[in-house]
């Protein structure tokens, strides 16, 4: 009993000594209250994608009238090339070939120039696409081009003089593309997009005489004749003023036949681009 009291007493006296020590957390100074009701969260929102552009037929309607245009003087080109062929004659200031932009350059750097002499075209025929395709940013409108007969006559001036060179392909296809701007059109001779389409594998090349085939063989071959008839048929399709049968020249390098069926439709496709008949 005694011993209880003691232990009592020093309990009463000394109470920090048993008593379970806390730590103190550090005081946080106080947020102001804001007078806004709370922002709720929003989920992140892409930006708007750039609106696709699409073919819309009345923005284009005046380029693709001309094509329509050039398309009528193309079938008659076709009906008289069926009477004996038509032939034409590149003038002087469009023989010469540019050979970079065909990517020819090899020939170019090795001093050959190329010059397009004329062109036979026989059996022609044109087709076409209904409506023009939409490409991103302008339209198009495809076109074909069948033949059974597409020859041209060059000239090689080389180190070794000038050389006469040929080609003829037969019973080919050759597609094009209208290509549309806004203020007019340029034709696309071989897309690159319609490869596929292309037949001009059916070829006989003239290399010159037998003292230059051989000189001839390393830089005319069938993909060369390829380019440069694109580069002809590209001259010659364009009917209108821009192109090689505008502004009232064509009959003096037309030539063809003396067949009066197809001097009738000649004829007539010279009277739709303002030239003069040819004399037969």
């Amino acid at each position: 009993m005694m011993r209880w009291t003691a232990v009592m007493m020093v309990l009463a006296l000394c109470p920090a000594a048993f008593a379970v020590q806390h730590p103190v957390p550090h005081a946080v100074p106080a947020r102001p209250v804001s007078t806004h009701p709370p922002t709720p969260a929003s989920p992140s929102t892409p930006a708007p994608a750039a609106q696709k552009k699409e073919y819309r037929p009345e923005e284009w309607a005046g380029p693709v009238g001309e094509a329509g245009k050039n398309l009528d003087l193309l079938g008659l080109f076709a009906r008289a090339s069926h009477f004996g062929g038509i032939t034409v004659k590149i003038p002087a200031e469009l023989q010469k070939i540019p050979l970079a932009p065909l990517g020819l350059q090899d020939l170019e750097s090795r001093g050959i120039e190329l010059y397009l002499k004329k062109i036979e075209f026989r059996d022609l025929e044109f087709t076409r696409e209904q409506n023009p395709l939409w490409m991103e940013t302008h339209p198009v409108l495809p076109a074909l081009m069948r033949f059974s007969k597409l020859g041209a006559s060059l000239e090689a001036k080389t180190s070794l003089g000038v050389i006469p060179l040929g080609a003829t392909f037969r019973d080919g296809v050759l597609p094009f593309d209208f290509v549309f701007r806004p203020d007019g059109y340029d034709l696309g001779v071989m897309p690159e997009r319609r490869t596929a389409e292309t037949n001009l594998e059916n070829v006989h090349l003239q290399l010159g005489g037998p003292l230059t085939t051989g000189f001839v063989n390393t830089f005319f071959r069938h993909e060369v004749a390829k380019l440069i008839m694109k580069y002809g048929v590209g001259q010659t399709l364009k009917m209108d003023e821009g192109g090689l049968f505008g502004g009232g020249t064509a009959a003096s390098f037309l030539k063809m036949q003396p067949d009066s069926a197809g001097a009738q439709a000649l004829g007539g496709l010279l009277d739709s681009v303002g030239g003069r008949k040819p004399k037969r």
